[in-house]
């Protein structure tokens, strides 16, 4: 029996160092394939929400220094570089509140606010551009919708 016992030890004994050597093995492919997931992630850098909204700012105050040029000098129509300035603003100011959206750091109304809502309170601009987008003359008008650039433009 004492033969047998040793045998029972030695057994159990290289079960051990083989479950742990196959352990080991599985922690250090894990930590590999941990690098490498780590080295794939997004390679967008995320902007501070400060900075995001910063530049928001600018889009937007681009578009306050065009309703007052309008409003001082009244226009019949937009020319082709305002429209141009709207729709880039439209589109950097609706990437910027997606990215504060992404990041987590919307805070919704009354700090940030949605295209259609900043251009709702440009209504000079707002029936111009309508008017040089649908080619008709320009009237301010309540219920037409705030984004040109969505599905509904031929729709009032």
């Amino acid at each position: 029996m004492n033969n047998f016992s040793i045998a029972i030890v030695f057994i159990l004994f290289f079960l051990m160092a083989g479950l742990l050597i196959f352990y080991f093995q599985t922690q250090q492919s894990l930590k590999d394939i941990a690098d490498t997931v780590g080295k794939l992630k997004p390679q967008m850098v995320l902007r501070p929400p400060n900075l995001i909204r910063q530049e928001r700012a600018v889009s937007q105050d681009r578009l306050v220094l065009l309703e007052v040029e309008l409003i001082q000098n009244p226009k019949e129509a937009l020319e082709p570089q305002d429209v141009a300035l709207v729709e880039k603003a439209r589109d950097d100011i609706k990437r910027c509140n997606d990215e504060l959206k992404q990041t987590g750091d919307w805070m919704g109304t009354p700090f940030d606010f949605e295209w259609t809502e900043m251009f709702n309170r440009m209504p000079t601009v707002k029936a111009m551009y309508w008017a040089s987008a649908e080619g008709l003359a320009a009237v301010d008008h309540q219920s037409l919708p705030g984004d040109p650039g969505s599905a509904v433009t031929g729709q009032k």
